[in-house]
């Protein structure tokens, strides 16, 4: 079903604001994935590196990731404190939240309110975002393992 208001203003105006939603969630994938070839990098690089070189990008990093999540969860809390986004209980609940967005999305079809149906959406949306964000904070713990290990096994053959 379209919605519409007669002179197609209501139908552009729609497309349009997800036309915008949809790129801002396609450019967070986009970053999402740079992130994770550059932990890649770093660790292909790091492999060949002197351990105290090792260390400095192991740092750089730990920063790095510390600052995004700090920044992270300051936005978080922000939300949280303006509409009840409860990050704890998307972490807890993961598998729970995704049936219920499946359902949704599948339920919007049928919806007969654009209302229900724009909350429907909105809800996906946030999911989306918060999911891209889980990932690009887990791709950090995965550079800063990554980049430990290397040190780790660099030490342990210096010992030889």
């Amino acid at each position: 079903m379209r919605w519409s208001d007669g002179d197609g203003a209501l139908d552009h105006h729609a497309n349009n604001a997800r036309s915008i939603i949809i790129k801002k969630l396609s450019e967070l994938l986009r970053e999402l994935a740079d992130h994770a070839a550059n932990a890649e990098n770093k660790a292909e690089a790091a492999e060949n590196e002197t351990s105290q070189k090792v260390h400095a990008i192991l740092d750089a990093s730990k920063a790095d990731a510390k600052a995004r999540q700090d920044e992270f969860k300051a936005n978080v809390a922000k939300k949280k404190a303006a509409s009840g986004f409860d990050w704890e209980k998307v972490q807890a609940d993961h598998k729970q939240r995704v049936e219920k967005i499946k359902s949704n999305i599948a339920a919007q079809k049928h919806a007969v309110s654009r209302k229900v149906a724009e909350h429907r959406a909105d809800d996906a949306e946030d999911y989306a975002t918060a999911s891209i964000y889980f990932a690009r904070m887990a791709i950090d713990d995965a550079d800063v393992a990554t980049l430990e290990a290397i040190d780790a096994r660099a030490y342990a053959e210096s010992l030889a």
